[in-house]
């Protein structure tokens, strides 16, 4: 049987935002966002809005269903703040149809290439991170990337942020461990922070802020990135694996490390990711998991599309605790991208087949809109 729902609470996203996601094509200025004020007076503030409307389709067979949502409905706002060194960022989400904050921090710019961030913002760690959702090229983390990021990516903390130019970046930060403040429930403080970094260094070309083709000849690039987080006595998941049945219960000291690449030539983009997280927990036994995902962009002959793929690994280090069919997971991914003015209007297809021994797979149509 299938069933067709609009997700419940979209109604709160303002009319308007429907109604551009409707007529983008013929309404999306050339120029980003809407500034207000000036740096060197001490207040500038830019307003940049993004709508992704989306429809899924869920294919199963015990009963297939298919909805359309709003995956994204952000007002992102930054600017300076009192001086041209203080800069903000608030980015408030409806796409729930309840106010959520992503990220709310300060950050003082230090030196020409080194600044101070404090507040909630992505921890750096992965390159999924640094890309960002509305930039990828499959807006859906990869479950190897799900599985070894912050869950909803974000967290509190403070955090060094610096580079030499455009080939080489990094961060590093020490959080609350907790992840984003509107999704901590009833996860109690934890005794120990965790730690944080990154760092990407391109050889060849710039540090890249996406891994697409933008559907057209690329830069020629190759960029190295790896990162690590480390933390003790955390219950950011529970990290039993089910068997405590209690939060206090579900803690443990983990590491976690990640390394990727990007290669960009002619009208392809190459990206590979590689992770693997040690975990001690509190009352069970130690364990590891493993995981890499490879994902692929081919520009085509038609302006601006481009051919999206996706293979995903993920070995849990189950023991006897899972049986051989839940210790791998792989996942198969292909789609179009079709961008009309870059990354910030396009057009998306995705196929994604999580569990290869079933008929079971999703397909999504997305489109993204920046005003």
């Amino acid at each position: 049987m299938t069933h067709t729902h609009l997700r419940p609470g979209q109604h709160a996203v303002p009319a308007l935002a429907t109604l551009c996601l409707m007529t983008a094509a013929g309404i999306a200025p050339a120029q980003a966002g809407f500034e207000f004020g000036d740096a060197e007076d001490g207040l500038q503030v830019t307003l940049d809005p993004l709508i992704q409307g989306r429809y899924s389709y869920e294919r199963d067979p015990d009963g297939s269903s298919s909805e359309f949502d709003f995956r994204r409905a952000w007002l992102d706002t930054s600017g300076t703040l009192f001086h041209p060194d203080l800069s903000f960022r608030l980015q408030p989400d409806f796409s729930s149809g309840e106010l959520s904050m992503r990220d709310i921090w300060l950050q003082y710019a230090m030196g020409e290439h080194l600044g101070l961030r404090a507040g909630q913002f992505t921890v750096p760690f992965g390159l999924s991170g640094d890309i960002g959702g509305p930039n990828r090229l499959f807006t859906e983390l990869s479950i190897a990337g799900n599985q070894f990021e912050v869950p909803a990516g974000r967290d509190t903390g403070i955090a060094l942020l610096g580079g030499a130019g455009d080939d080489r970046a990094w961060a590093i930060g020490v959080f609350d461990g907790r992840g984003r403040l509107d999704q901590r429930d009833d996860r109690p403080s934890t005794s120990g922070h965790l730690f944080s970094a990154r760092g990407a260094w391109a050889p060849v070309g710039a540090v890249p802020r996406d891994n697409t083709t933008l559907g057209q000849a690329v830069e020629r690039t190759v960029a190295l990135g790896a990162g690590v987080q480390a933390t003790s006595r955390n219950h950011l998941r529970d990290w039993s694996r089910g068997i405590e049945d209690t939060v206090a219960n579900q803690r443990a000291d983990w590491i976690t490390a990640t390394a990727d690449a990007v290669v960009k030539f002619a009208h392809t983009s190459l990206s590979l990711a590689a992770f693997r997280r040690d975990v001690s927990p509190d009352r069970t036994a130690s364990y590891h998991d493993l995981g890499a995902e490879l994902e692929l962009a081919q520009s085509l002959p038609v302006e601006g599309l481009e051919f999206a793929a996706r293979h995903a690994v993920l070995r849990h280090d189950a023991g006897d605790d899972l049986g051989t069919d839940e210790r791998w997971q792989r996942e198969w991914g292909a789609g179009l991208n079709w961008y009309h003015r870059g990354q910030r209007h396009k057009t998306q297809l995705m196929w994604l087949d999580r569990d290869t021994d079933t008929s079971a797979w999703d397909l999504h149509l997305q489109h993204q809109f920046r005003f």
